[in-house]
């Protein structure tokens, strides 16, 4: 039998780079300062974009987000899983010239 496990949300300040930030290299976008349960990627700028969670390797390709933002949304906790404490990096696929990268992380505790 399954039981409901109460958790309180607990927002992370998000994550912005602008994308005429963004270099041809890796470039920290920024870091988490918890472990977190749910992720949301939102880009809308011109031009697709690589992030990596540690500056090496790609892990997500955003694609183009200029007339139609895109959104990613990650949920780690419905897979029984955290992204812990993490830097996010961000590369170029394309050359931005307009719009950001925002990536939001909520964490939680058990009360």
């Amino acid at each position: 039998m399954s039981s409901i496990q109460a958790s309180t949300a607990i927002p992370q300040t998000q994550l912005t780079i602008l994308g005429t930030n963004i270099t041809a290299g890796y470039v920290l976008v920024g870091t988490f300062t918890a472990p977190i349960e749910l992720a949301t990627i939102v880009s809308n700028m011109d031009q697709a974009v690589q992030l990596s969670f540690d500056g090496v390797n790609d892990h997500i390709a955003v694609p183009i987000g200029s007339t139609v933002p895109v959104i990613i949304p990650l949920n780690f906790k419905a897979n029984l899983m955290v992204l812990a404490q993490i830097s996010v990096f961000a590369k170029r696929i394309g050359t931005p010239t307009t719009g950001s990268l925002y990536i939001s992380g909520f964490s939680a505790t058990i009360p």
